[in-house]
C-alpha cells in the first residue's frame, strides 16, 4: 500500500488496530522526481503480492493520483480515495470524517471484498 504524508499515520494506526501484518505500508515523501527504481525494488521485494494499493485522503480528481498514472506503471495500483469532489473539503466535519473513514476501511479491503 502506498500514501504520502500525514494520512500514512492514520493507516498505520487502522493496520495495528486489525492486527494486519500481512499489509506493508509504503509512504512516498518524494513524487517528483518519482524514485522509480527504489520503488521497482521494493516491490520485488513481495513477489507474491497481487493488490496494490494507491491511498490519499484527497478526492480521486486531486492529489497524486493523476501523477502516478501517468508516471507509475510498474505495477497495477488500486485507488482507495474519496469519490470525484469539486473542492477538497466536505463542507461539514461530520461528513469529512466519514469520508476520512471510508477511504481508510477501503484500503483494508481486498478487490474481492469491494
Amino acid at each position: 500500500m502506498f500514501c504520502t504524508g500525514k494520512f500514512y499515520y492514520d493507516l498505520l494506526e487502522k493496520r495495528t488496530e486489525l492486527k494486519r501484518d500481512d499489509l506493508a505500508l509504503v509512504r512516498i515523501e518524494q513524487l517528483f522526481p518519482l524514485p522509480q527504481k527504489q520503488l521497482e525494488d521494493l516491490i520485488a521485494l513481495y513477489p507474491n503480492v497481487t493488490d496494490y494499493v494507491w491511498a490519499q485522503e484527497e478526492p480521486k480528481n486531486m492529489g497524486a493520483w493523476s501523477y502516478l498514472l501517468m508516471n507509475f506503471n510498474t505495477v497495477s495500483l488500486r485507488l482507495a480515495s474519496r469519490n470525484v469532489y469539486s473542492a477538497p473539503a466536505a463542507g461539514s466535519s461530520a461528513r469529512s470524517k466519514a469520508r476520512h473513514k471510508k477511504v481508510i476501511e477501503s484500503v483494508f479491503n481486498t478487490p474481492k471484498e469491494l
